[in-house]
């Protein structure tokens, strides 16, 4: 069976600039390095994991502001924007078995950081393992790894987007060495 294929994108420094005068005033970046990574990879799915939506009003914020000019520039629709306090930190909890509400965005950023923090939540998300699926995330702040979990029929990659060359016109990721 094929699987799945889920793309999540951090946001600061890999999708746009940082958050710093507000999520109307940032600037997409790296566009050439994600369009041909979305045209070779061919995901189902595109979604954000970032530690620059904190909470709820920051997710209208990004909805509101910064997700239009991501979708229409990347060609994509965004599926899951999750949320650091709301999300990402209880996935951490669920799967740590740890109790619900006891980790802070420092405890969590110190024990995991995000690619850590990243496959924890790959794991709780597809627990049932009932369907194949192969996640990447793209991210500057991370090293290039892949994983894989068969008992959850789970495939993983974590790839550091500055490592990735710009493509030359009509060239692929694969023949610039990026995937």
């Amino acid at each position: 069976m094929t699987p799945i294929r889920h793309l999540f994108l951090d946001l600061e420094d890999t999708v746009i600039t940082p958050v710093t005068e507000g999520w109307f005033n940032t600037h997409l970046i790296n566009v050439p390095k994600l369009k041909a990574f979305i045209a070779e990879y061919q995901p189902d799915f595109v979604h954000i994991f970032s530690f620059a939506v904190w909470n709820q009003e920051e997710k209208k914020r990004f909805v509101m502001g910064t997700q239009p000019r991501v979708e229409k520039a990347l060609g994509v629709t965004l599926s899951l924007v999750p949320t650091v306090d709301d999300d990402i930190i209880r996935l951490c909890e669920r799967e740590m078995n740890l109790g619900m509400g006891c980790m802070d965005f420092s405890d969590m950023s110190d024990f995991w950081g995000k690619a850590g923090a990243f496959r924890l939540n790959m794991r709780q998300m597809w627990k049932s393992g009932s369907t194949p699926v192969d996640v990447v995330l793209l991210d500057d702040a991370v090293y290039n790894e892949i994983f894989e979990w068969p008992d959850l029929k789970v495939t993983g990659r974590i790839l550091n987007i500055d490592q990735m060359k710009e493509p030359e016109d009509g060239q692929t990721l694969s023949d610039s060495g990026a995937v």
